[in-house]
């Protein structure tokens, strides 16, 4: 007979297998009903459960093994952090489980249950987490780390990347362009994204600090579908409707490769010349920004170096009060950006 798994007793019981693993291993900080405590117990007795040695052994060591939650792999800025992380854990002779979510909160919870199945030494998120009352109780047995946006509603271990700050600086360095009419261009997305909204209200800050009008300011959310090179087609549908227009004379692309569909679109339109007719401009300075001719104005977290610290902190864990740091930001000024036209 097949041995019984803890992905079974979680069948039975009706529960999460990370509820089945806080149960079994009596995870202290947990709050859970005594009934569902008896679900899980009464299912494990019945399908004989018996945990596996080698997740057992690693309450007492090391697994050498962390969690890397990404939410896509066509954006070539999470590609970039997690090439950062895996180069420096391999350094450490540690590995890494890929947890690509792909924007879904039900695959998500399915990789918090196999990181707590396999009590991986840690997990790192690269956005902001769907199943945070969740995380929260595994932080207590597992350390984790977000890369993302701080938030004060977050108890977790946060290295922010300062979407605030590099909307406002990107936005007052169009300003300084004497740009007055600029767009900023999202990409559509189901799940949680406080980057994108940290880096309008920097945008929106930036245009108030310089005493120009609310309307200045126009926010453009495409209806793109579909899974290939959606973001960039996005950046590609929303510069058609910006050029037939032609009221803007810059656009901010909420990402580089929302900024590269922008930027090839304005490049492929007849009498239309970057940046003397139109400034482009994004965020996340991934390798886009530069193989693109113009070269696209971005800007810069020093990644390497905030993916570096994440990993230390993580297998650092001092059970220390919640951190909530943040990265510096640089401005990279590229060809795709200047004076505003008149």
């Amino acid at each position: 007979m097949k041995r019984a798994t803890s992905k079974d007793v979680a069948k039975l019981a009706g529960v999460s297998q990370t509820t089945v693993s806080f149960v079994l291993n009596n995870t202290p900080g947990i709050s859970l009903s005594d009934e569902t405590r008896r679900k899980v117990l009464d299912a494990a007795h019945e399908l004989n459960y018996i945990p596996n040695s080698f997740a057992k052994g690693l309450k007492t060591s090391r697994s050498k093994l962390l969690g890397v939650f990404l939410p896509t792999l066509s954006n070539p800025f999470y590609q970039k952090l997690l090439q950062y992380i895996e180069n420096y854990t391999a350094e450490l002779s540690y590995n890494i489980m890929l947890c690509c979510t792909y924007r879904s909160a039900e695959r998500e919870k399915s990789y918090l249950d196999l990181c707590v199945e396999h009590q991986v030494d840690g997990i790192i998120y690269l956005f902001t987490p769907n199943w945070v009352k969740q995380l929260t109780q595994i932080s207590h047995n597992i350390p984790v780390i977000l890369i993302s946006e701080k938030s004060e509603n977050i108890p977790l271990n946060t290295i922010s990347l300062n979407g605030y700050q590099c909307g406002k600086l990107l936005t007052n360095y169009l300003i300084q362009l004497g740009h007055k009419n600029i767009a900023y261009v999202l990409s559509p997305v189901t799940s949680v994204s406080l980057t994108r909204q940290m880096r309008l209200e920097g945008i929106k800050d930036a245009i108030k600090d310089a005493g120009l009008s609310e309307d200045c300011l126009e926010v453009i959310t495409t209806n793109s579908t579909g899974q290939y090179n959606l973001e960039a087609n996005s950046g590609f549908s929303a510069m058609h409707s910006i050029l037939n227009e032609g009221k803007n004379t810059a656009v901010i692309g909420v990402n580089d490769l929302v900024s590269f569909g922008l930027l090839s679109k304005a490049l492929n339109t007849p009498n239309i010349r970057v940046p003397d007719d139109i400034s482009i401009c994004g965020f996340d300075n991934t390798y886009l920004a530069h193989m693109s001719h113009p070269t696209l104005t971005t800007v810069e977290y020093c990644t390497e170096s905030l993916c570096r610290l994440a990993v230390d902190m993580l297998l650092s864990n001092n059970g220390s009060a919640v951190l909530k740091l943040s990265g510096e930001v640089q401005l990279i000024i590229g060809e795709s950006t200047g004076p505003a036209r008149t």
